[in-house]
């Protein structure tokens, strides 16, 4: 079996070891040696990475004890080796983790809720939990956690016999047999876990709850732990004050100025649609002794526009087209053609056969986008 390192000491990032064996794999070889601190995936973190003899380690994996590293070239059997871990990469999932685990090691102390999930990528935490938290106990929560960073509780490892198992009470999601691993945070926490973990809960730095959500009768917390939670803060922080500039108020007062804006913005919206119908009501006054038209509306939304073709439609004996400049483009419109008294598909099909445009509808409705000179789809679509 090989030698986890990192059981005795999570913070060794350069190791010597011996090739105990090296055998073919898919895309590369498999190494077992003698001992190791690259961590191989589990509990919900994953392997390692690093150099191994120079090469770099693409995976690692853990089968009845030996722990694989994947290479991408043989090593002789019994050689000496010098391995070294990408550090980063492990205490930032290290950060994650062991903020996890202090969150859900009160979250069921306080509240009884079991940790039932946990996800960890290179961007967020999710942690589920099988109860809900209201968003002030949520924001107690956090705040528990985060304090029990403040009083840098020691983390330790330790295997303890089956009768010592049976006197404690540490939190596991599944019967385990054999030696068990059990991770202890201080007073915070008592866990089954595989993981490499730092040794003090000060070097996790902060704790954040970023976002709740319901997830299957329960709540799913994404959490971010030390660097992580930091880089969000900057980014947010620097995100508020660049909002304040525009909206030209401190970056306390952006709440309210973005809701007055927001109902600004509504009632803009209403005096828009009240012009759109005045400007309809006038094209339909100016349209009443037309067969069919064709009309290029700057000035309309899609909603309008749908709205002056139906009155077009119910007012024309031939058909009414719409055409709608799209943004950012030469020479591209939206159209929308409509008639009560005769189907207007095949005029659609021919629109995309002379200015190879698309689109579709039913008998009495067809849209689609269309690219051309406008002054000739209109003329056509006037004339068809």
């Amino acid at each position: 079996m090989t030698k986890k390192l990192y059981d005795e000491d999570s913070h060794i990032q350069v190791f010597e070891a011996r090739v105990l064996s090296c055998l073919p794999a898919e895309n590369g070889y498999r190494v077992v040696l003698d001992q190791t601190a690259f961590f191989a995936e589990g509990g919900g973190q994953p392997a390692d990475r690093g150099i191994l003899n120079g090469q770099s380690v693409r995976d690692v994996q853990e089968e009845g004890g030996d722990v694989y590293h994947m290479i991408d070239h043989p090593i002789a059997c019994g050689s000496a080796v010098t391995g070294q871990i990408d550090w980063a990469f492990r205490y930032d999932y290290m950060q994650q983790h062991s903020g996890e685990h202090i969150l859900s090691g009160l979250a069921y102390a306080w509240k009884g809720v079991h940790n039932v999930g946990f996800h960890m990528n290179e961007a967020i935490t999710t942690v589920d939990f099988d109860g809900v938290f209201t968003p002030e106990e949520l924001t107690e929560l956090e705040r528990r956690a985060n304090a029990a960073i403040y009083e840098n509780l020691p983390i330790t490892v330790s295997y303890p016999s089956s009768e010592e198992l049976d006197r404690m009470e540490y939190r596991s999601k599944k019967k385990l047999t054999g030696a068990v691993r059990i991770v202890k945070v201080g007073d915070a926490d008592c866990c089954a876990c595989c993981a490499p973990h730092v040794r003090h809960t000060g070097e996790i730095g902060q704790i954040k709850i970023v976002s709740a959500e319901s997830y299957k009768g329960g709540v799913r917390l994404t959490i971010l732990c030390g660097q992580r939670a930091l880089a969000d803060y900057t980014f947010k922080s620097r995100l508020l004050k660049e909002l304040g500039g525009t909206l030209s108020v401190k970056a306390e007062e952006v709440g309210k100025a973005v809701e007055k804006q927001s109902g600004e913005i509504e009632r803009l919206k209403e005096q828009v649609a009240a012009l759109s119908q005045e400007l309809i009501e006038c094209r339909l006054q100016e349209l009443s002794e037309q067969t069919s038209v064709c009309l290029i509306e700057n000035n309309l939304d899609t909603l309008a526009a749908r709205s002056l073709v139906n009155r077009l439609a119910a007012q024309l004996p031939g058909h009414g087209a719409v055409l709608l400049p799209k943004k950012g483009t030469e020479e591209t419109y939206q159209y929308l053609i409509g008639s009560l008294n005769k189907d207007v598909r095949p005029l659609a099909k021919e629109l995309a056969q002379r200015f190879g445009g698309r689109g579709g509808g039913s008998a009495q409705m067809v849209q689609g986008t269309v690219t051309g000179q406008a002054a000739a789809i209109a003329a056509f679509l006037q004339e068809a």
